[in-house]
């Protein structure tokens, strides 16, 4: 039997560096072998660091993480297209099964252990997390899995048994994490040289996550009309439930009680919003490079000061680089765009859209938006989670400025622009597109006609070279559990939320964006009037509600860290979502007809061309006898940036199939529906 559909491997697998110092100290795990291993506490603590196999800076199949970073999400990237058939293979099941084998050595040699049980408890919980974990990362793909609680062999009868239920997968997951909170220590109790192991904050944070996705994945996914548990006898994985399973009440309650939990130990200050760097922190925050304590990034700020990351994955400059060009895979080359659907999305500064209504019928500029008619106007007075990480046209990248020569930027806080002697839009000057000081231009492309760029996750200031950088990739951060308390208070308050659970909780996130504080006053009778209806094709005029508003939170606050389609999926309206029409950018009434290019590749061209450049010209409506593009509806004026056509994703691809060369091997493994 050459192959079965669960990995089975050694356990003498390498340790991998978890940023723990004293690691580099021990024997590897690979000169040794399970019988002569597990005899003292110092080796299951071996065995627990090589349990840290994370997605990083590269992920499990060891592809650029770009790949799975809320790529082209609202436009045209991976999860949006569809429409593809089940694989003979996929290293998502692979992978996670194996680590999940690693797991299960662990406890299995822990419960034959002779020693002081309480010697080994960090090392037992760290095994019960990470192997719920990876359980939690088959069920968001692939829903109900074969759950393995124990060592297989060959002859196992896991191996040719079926699939857990959804249900049963979560009932399993959230034991694990409840077994492993009280075994692991608190964040404060873990010494400098462990820094970076699992911490009980992180299995509490980690199961509140786990809990708001499976109460609102009940709660919402059942709406949309499609079963996608199948019956468990001819497809999918079956709807059985444990007797103790609980409501999507409990659930509910339970994350908000987790989330609690670690947020009183951010108010006690073992955690904190990194706030080092004034209206840049949240965009400084991904790039926090030490070089080893040779501090050389912006403003001198190590990762000893991040306090925000409950869970990461470590790097090292001298010893575990994320080994990717993240300057031009994450932001130069679109990984992890700002699409104009989300760039839209983030509030002015006092608190509301850039398009407002009061009675559901008149549409109105927001007194904060200067509108889009100079390239700069529309990023005057917004959130800075936006303008700190889109690429700006009046404001220089800050990682080149020693590469060109130009003036240091350190003490120039966003918007005083760092050039004014050099317009945005000048015809003299050949600035290399590097610079972000240039005329975003529409010719023979897509990079602006349909988004903003992206510049989170791209290192500035710490004078790397590609594939040099050695910032940690975040994995749970206190913002991440400010949102989950928020969410599960409104979802509990059936679409109500008091104001002081929204002090305690997201306007954390929002104070440090610069937007005012969210307010059940604020809202109570103001109208989006700049929400795009995927449904329809169309903005429309949409009265604001909490439930909006902390998703809409939740979206800025998290984007390109992966959560953005799996958000969709659990809220029931991927299938809305990620199909139908996508708009670009403002064209009409804008510079974007009488100015021309100023980077390196269309300099001195005209930058409106829709003779030359037809593909990127689509406008909502036709021109009129002046020649004037669609000045018809709300959105007149505007690219398209995708056609509907092009975006196939269904209800179906909420869960994706089963491999079906695992199938052909354990026939009792039945498909998801529609694949």
């Amino acid at each position: 039997m050459k192959r079965i559909y669960i990995a089975i491997v050694s356990f003498a697998s390498v340790a991998m560096f978890t940023g723990c110092s004293d690691l580099l100290d021990k024997e590897p795990l690979s000169d040794g072998t399970e019988a002569i291993f597990f005899k003292t506490p110092d080796h299951f603590v071996q065995a627990a660091n090589a349990l840290y196999q994370l997605e990083g800076w590269k992920d499990h199949n060891g592809a650029t993480t770009y790949y799975k970073m809320d790529q082209g999400m609202d436009t045209s990237g991976f999860s949006a297209n569809g429409g593809s058939s089940a694989g003979e293979t996929d290293w998502h099941w692979d992978k996670a099964y194996a680590y999940i084998r690693d797991c299960n050595t662990l406890l299995s040699k822990a419960d034959g252990y002779t020693g002081d049980k309480a010697d080994i408890g960090a090392s037992i919980g760290t095994a019960y997390f990470f192997r719920a974990w990876q359980h939690f990362y088959l069920l968001q793909r692939f829903g109900g899995v074969p759950i393995v609680d124990h060592v297989l062999d060959v002859n196992d009868a896991t191996l040719t048994g079926p699939r857990n239920s959804r249900y049963e997968v979560v009932d399993f997951i959230a034991k694990d994490l409840r077994a492993a909170i009280p075994l692991l220590p608190q964040e404060k109790n873990i010494s400098g040289s462990d820094k970076g192991k699992v911490s009980a904050e992180a299995a509490k944070s980690f199961l509140a996550r786990v809990l708001l996705y499976e109460a609102t994945w009940e709660k919402y996914v059942p709406n949309i009309s499609y079963d996608l548990d199948g019956n468990g006898s001819d497809t999918g994985a079956g709807t059985a439930k444990p007797s103790d399973y609980p409501s999507v009440t409990n659930m509910l309650t339970e994350a908000k009680q987790m989330a609690k939990e670690v947020i009183d130990e951010a108010n006690a200050g073992t955690f904190a919003l990194w706030q080092e760097c004034d209206s840049l922190s949240y965009y400084y925050l991904f790039n926090i490079d030490d070089k080893g304590g040779n501090i050389s990034n912006f403003r001198n700020k190590g990762k000893n000061t991040n306090k925000e990351f409950i869970f990461s994955k470590k790097y090292d400059y001298d010893v575990l680089k994320g080994g990717i060009d993240l300057s031009h895979a994450i932001s130069t080359w679109q990984g992890a765009n700002i699409s104009t659907y989300l760039g839209e999305m983030f509030l002015c500064r006092n608190g509301l859209p850039i398009y407002i209504s009061y009675d559901g019928v008149t549409r109105q500029k927001n007194s904060d938006f200067l509108g889009f008619e100079h390239f700069y106007d529309e990023y005057r007075n917004r959130d800075y989670r936006f303008i700190g990480c889109a690429f700006l046209p009046d404001r220089v990248s800050w990682m080149t400025d020693t590469d060109y020569g130009v003036p240091n930027t350190t003490d120039k806080p966003y918007p005083v622009p760092v050039y004014p002697e050099f317009p945005y839009n000048s015809t003299d000057q050949a600035f290399s597109s590097k610079l972000a000081i240039y005329t975003p231009h529409l010719l023979g492309g897509t990079f602006t006609h349909n988004n903003y760029g992206n510049r989170k996750f791209m290192p500035e200031g710490a004078n790397r070279s590609n594939n040099d950088e050695s910032a940690d990739y975040p994995l749970i951060r206190l913002a991440e559990v400010y949102l989950i308390y928020a969410e599960a208070a409104v979802e509990l308050g059936n679409g109500s939320i008091t104001d002081a659970d929204l002090n305690f909780s997201v306007n954390k996130v929002r104070a440090r964006a610069g937007v005012d504080p969210l307010t059940n006053a604020l809202i109570a009778n103001v109208y989006d009037a700049g929400y795009w209806d995927h449904a329809q094709n169309k903005t429309i005029i949409k009265k604001m509600n909490m439930l909006d508003e902390i998703r809409r939170e939740r979206t800025c606050e998290l984007f390109g860290e992966g959560f953005r389609e799996n958000d969709l999926k659990r809220w029931g309206i991927a299938h809305i979502n990620l199909r139908g029409q996508k708009l670009g950018r403002y064209i009409y009434g804008t510079e974007y007809m009488t100015a021309k290019a100023n980077d390196a590749t269309y300099h001195g061209q005209e930058v409106f061309q829709p003779d030359k450049y037809p593909a990127t010209y689509k406008y909502l409506g036709d021109a009129d006898e002046n020649g004037v593009y669609g000045v018809t509806g709300l959105d007149y004026g505007r690219s398209i940036a995708t056609d509907p056509g092009n975006l196939l994703y269904s209800q179906r691809d909420y869960l994706a199939p089963v491999p079906l060369g695992q199938i052909r091997l354990n026939p009792a493994l039945l498909q998801n529906p529609g694949w």
